[in-house]
């Protein structure tokens, strides 16, 4: 059970210290808002349980089931075009967005498929999104108020524009660094974890 906590806290903050960096390189001002701990309770939830429910539908569940017809491989562009498919209703979605979300499909299926746990990934999605809340930005198109109001240039092909950093180019550089992190991570995990047996 230690290990999985581990991971799901490890998770959440290598994705949501990266986006963090990336908005305090790149916002333009950044302002404190006067949000309740209630409302800020309320986002946490919304984050945390989204994350729980997609990473177990499209990770632990759906790879699972590919992989009795499909390669590992396969399984993994598979759930993530599906992942990435079902943000097209999302208010303000742009063709980058999709191309985002489909690499956030890949990092967090490859975390799973390497560690076998789906905490990891859990956490990975958790403080993906949950950063993005904090500071009052778009996320996936949806807008809620945060402890602090971030204010990004007006470059809606490089910030996203109305969906948030992931309609933008900007996402796919970050989630590529993430990515890189994750494979670094796990590469540190798998030794780790032959040590432990050994």
């Amino acid at each position: 059970m230690k290990q999985k906590i581990e991971l799901l806290i490890f998770g959440t903050l290598q994705s949501s210290i990266i986006l963090i960096v990336f908005f305090l390189l790149f916002g333009l001002d950044i302002a404190s808002n006067t949000i309740t701990m209630s409302d800020q309770f309320n986002i946490f939830l919304i984050c945390i349980c989204s994350a729980f429910f997609e990473e177990i539908i499209f990770r632990y569940y759906l790879i699972k089931g590919l992989g009795k017809s499909f390669s590992r491989k396969k399984s993994i562009v598979i759930s993530s075009l599906l992942f990435a498919i079902c943000h097209l209703a999302n208010s303000n979605f742009t063709a980058i967005a999709f191309f985002s979300h489909f690499l956030g499909g890949i990092i967090y299926a490859y975390a799973y498929m390497q560690t076998k746990y789906i905490y990891y990934p859990i956490g990975l999605h958790f403080g993906w999104n949950y950063a993005q809340w904090l500071f009052s930005l778009p996320m996936s198109g949806t807008i809620k108020e945060g402890w602090f109001n971030l204010t990004f240039p007006t470059v809606n092909y490089w910030f996203g524009g109305a969906y948030g950093i992931e309609g933008g180019l900007a996402s796919l550089i970050v989630r590529g660094l993430l990515l890189c992190l994750v494979v670094f991570t796990v590469s540190r995990y798998d030794k780790k974890s032959i040590n432990d047996n050994l």
